[in-house]
């Protein structure tokens, strides 16, 4: 599932490409996952402009310049795809037409990526790059009994960290996966809130840097423990993997265990 770091490059690649470009029809081909009619999407769509696209929390939002608001949850492995007028592209689940000539598809293989026209406000949720170091420390100490893994892809807690690069963000701050969110010390959280934006960034970097223009897929060949093929972390030691909160985790020993 795309994360943070992904989501933030996609939008700017979204940006780029259809950025100021007239919409000029919207074409749904899955009805299950859409919260209005089709007909409704695309009445609301044709003729305006998309100003930009931004990430929000784990998905996409697609600002138009009438005021509307289009957001795309991709969920575990959809994607956006680039194709000529009339070009079939597979899993389709909703296509975007532009005046510029060219169609901007969102795909699903197991057809479960979400299309919200104009969502709801939601209850605010503290975005994983917004955090402060006492701003976590109150997230953790409100779920006492939870694992800090758990507590990192809770996306009502902290939005936008999934299970890849929690496993990122507690190995660099040393810190076990199973540890307790309310037995963490003063400072294991502050390490915990320092690995957060630096993991995070220094993976938006390398996607800029090495996959410019990404619109989909996962790259993860720069992680450092959640590799399901590596045998040692950057520092040498053995990646162990087990099950913590129904996901395979991946971490070392040099990660402490706070109970």
């Amino acid at each position: 599932m795309p994360e943070l770091p992904d989501l933030t490059v996609f939008a700017e690649s979204l940006t780029q490409l259809v950025g100021g470009k007239k919409l000029t029809d919207a074409r749904y081909h899955r009805r299950s996952r859409l919260n209005v009619e089709p007909a409704q999407l695309r009445e609301t769509l044709v003729g305006q402009r998309v100003e930009e696209v931004r990430r929000e929390a784990k998905g996409l939002l697609f600002v138009l310049d009438r005021g509307d608001r289009l957001f795309v949850h991709l969920m575990l492995s959809g994607g956006f795809q680039r194709a000529q007028p009339g070009e079939e592209v597979a899993f389709a689940v909703l296509t975007l037409l532009f005046d510029h000539g060219q169609s901007l598809v969102l795909f699903d293989p197991r057809g479960l990526a979400t299309v919200t026209l104009n969502p709801k406000a939601g209850k605010p949720v503290p975005d994983a790059l917004q955090l402060t170091e006492e701003s976590l420390r109150e997230i953790l100490l409100s779920k006492p009994k939870l694992t800090v893994k758990e507590c990192l892809i809770d996306q009502s807690l902290i939005a936008g960290i999934g299970n890849a690069y929690s496993d990122e963000v507690l190995w660099q701050a040393r810190v076990a996966p199973r540890s307790l969110a309310g037995r963490l010390p003063g400072h294991a959280i502050a390490q915990l809130a320092q690995a957060i934006p630096k993991v995070l960034n220094e993976a938006t970097e390398y996607l800029r840097r090495e996959h410019p223009g990404m619109i989909a897929g996962e790259f993860r060949e720069h992680l450092a423990v959640h590799k399901p093929k590596a045998r040692q972390a950057p520092t040498g030691a053995p990646i162990k993997n087990e099950m913590v909160g129904q996901k395979k985790t991946y971490y070392t020993e040099e990660q402490v265990l706070y109970e």
